[in-house]
Parts: structure tokens; sequence; C-alpha cells
């Protein structure tokens, strides 16, 4: 496994709920996380990197970590999250 995608989606307060925000394509380490709770962990570590690169507006975010195929079909959801991400750390 090379490649999998997070799909991010940001909470809107106005709203009440989530809407798309992004889809990050990110590489995995060898060997992968083995359960969810490693892709957890390992999905929130990615998403602060990527946040504080990108300059994030600050609030919650939620999460799911997929494995596509070339066509960007789902074929397997390894894990999904809520996140909240500060200007200066995820908390």
């Amino acid at each position: 496994m090379d490649t999998v995608w997070l799909d991010v989606q940001m909470w809107t307060g106005l709203r009440g709920n989530f809407h798309p925000f992004k889809d990050v394509a990110c590489e995995v380490g060898d060997p992968p996380p083995a359960i969810a709770g490693e892709w957890q962990q390992w999905a929130d570590s990615y998403l602060s990197a990527v946040a504080q690169q990108e300059a994030w507006q600050p609030g919650r975010y939620a999460y799911s970590a997929e494995r596509r195929d070339d066509d960007g079909h789902i074929l397997e959801v390894l894990t999904r999250g809520q996140w909240e991400w500060s200007t200066n750390r995820a908390i």
C-alpha cells in the first residue's frame, strides 16, 4: 500500500454540520499501521502536519482514511474520526 487518501470535512457552525474540505494524498510508511487505533494516530499526525503547513483555519474537522482505486473509488475505509485543530497545535 503506497497511497492512502484522507477525505477531510470541515465543521461549519452556521450550518451546524460538516462540509467537504479537502482530499489529501498521503504516503504511508513501511510497515503501514495494522489496526484502526494505529490508523487514527497516523491520520492525526498527518493532518497536524498538513494543517500547519497549509495554515488551516482552527476548528473541528472530520476525516476518513481510505484506500482508493485508480479511478478514485473507495476500496476500503481504514478509519474515521473527528479532529480539533488550533493554530498552535492539534488538541
